[in-house]
């Protein structure tokens, strides 16, 4: 069953007043109305362009504006020819249900809870995984890169829209609703980050390791390394500090087995990001350049750097992931600077 109500010949002006493009798989009713009216609020122009939702992997319904985008916007997803785009957007989702559930179990390795968002970077535009229950998530789309932080904006506010419906707290994935509610934390001890060197780096280490000692803190990064995988590994943390304690004191991994966890953790994530390029590769050309994967305490932040190196940060506390997202973000800034590499335009 299908929704769509296309008008032959529109103009680009009558375009932008064209409703959603609806599509239903047979099993879907009308119970579903809802939550499909909540996936077509979601989306605008200047954010989100698509969005599925799937149970068990299976594919439920999906809406989408890409009638009202110019042909040029995100041509790399998918193509030009917009009933292929939507084929292979929602193929995509059923893959990343099954690729990002092996994600889940590699990261329960550092006992942070299960997988709840996931952000792919690629070329001029992203895709996002949400899971708004066990079972159920939903995979959207944004195509250029000046519309995906409005995007993945735009998928937690859905997230939360489709939990209160069904009588669930509210996750807050992203961290979006407590960021502006932050206050700074300093530092009750002054002490100097904890810092990890392993492998030869020659030259380079003294500047790289500062660049990550300088980009971690209590109120946002907590952890930050540059992998070289089978090389090395350079990474500085702020988990001694005091401000942290209530991470360590019920139970689960003490500080030096979070360490160990992460570095064993970013050798294997390295793995599967290559997997999960070759999956999106069909849909979007390109590598995979950075990879937010959110989790119930926190979230792990990845970025794809030059020679098969990258860079893995980390938050434990949910309610700073947006703020660690930045931090991130000038961190690759102040890396590019000091390799010399040309500064990412889309950060």
């Amino acid at each position: 069953m299908s929704d769509d109500r296309t008008v032959p010949g529109a103009t680009t002006e009558q375009r932008s007043y064209d409703p959603p493009k609806v599509h239903r798989a047979s099993h879907v009713t009308d119970d579903s109305d809802v939550f499909i009216r909540l996936c077509e609020n979601a989306l605008s122009e200047t954010g989100l362009h698509h969005v599925a939702e799937y149970r068990w992997g299976v594919f439920s319904y999906s809406a989408d504006i890409l009638e009202r985008l110019p042909t040029s916007q995100g041509s790399g997803f998918g193509g030009t020819e917009q009933e292929l785009r939507r084929d292979r957007f929602v193929r995509l989702g059923r893959q990343l249900h099954y690729i990002l559930g092996r994600m889940d179990h590699v990261l329960r390795s550092v006992d942070s809870g299960r997988l709840i968002r996931s952000v792919l970077r690629v070329g001029d535009g992203a895709v996002f995984h949400y899971y708004f229950r066990a079972d159920d998530c939903l995979t959207g789309v944004s195509l250029g890169a000046e519309t995906v932080t409005a995007g993945d904006r735009a998928m937690a506010e859905l997230v939360s829209a489709f939990r209160q419906e069904i009588g669930l707290p509210l996750m807050n994935p992203g961290g979006f609703d407590s960021d502006s509610s932050l206050p700074v934390v300093e530092r009750s001890v002054l002490k100097e980050p904890h810092r990890v060197a392993e492998g030869d780096w020659g030259t380079a280490e003294p500047e790289m390791l500062a660049r990550c000692a300088e980009a971690v803190s209590p109120d946002a990064l907590h952890y930050a390394g540059y992998v070289a995988p089978g090389t090395g590994r350079l990474s500085a943390d702020v988990f001694n500090d005091p401000a942290l304690s209530r991470f360590f004191g019920v139970g689960g991994l003490t500080r030096d087995e979070r360490r160990t966890r992460y570095a064993e953790l970013g050798e294997r994530l390295h793995y599967v990001v290559a997997r999960l390029n070759q999956s999106l590769r069909a849909v979007m050309p390109g590598q995979l350049s950075r990879v937010v994967l959110d989790v119930e305490e926190g979230a792990l932040f990845y970025v794809d750097r030059p020679d098969d190196h990258f860079l893995l940060g980390v938050s434990l506390d949910q309610s700073q992931v947006t703020r660690a997202d930045r931090r991130m973000d000038r961190l690759v800034r102040l890396v590019s600077a000091t390799t010399g590499e040309k500064p990412d335009e889309k950060l």
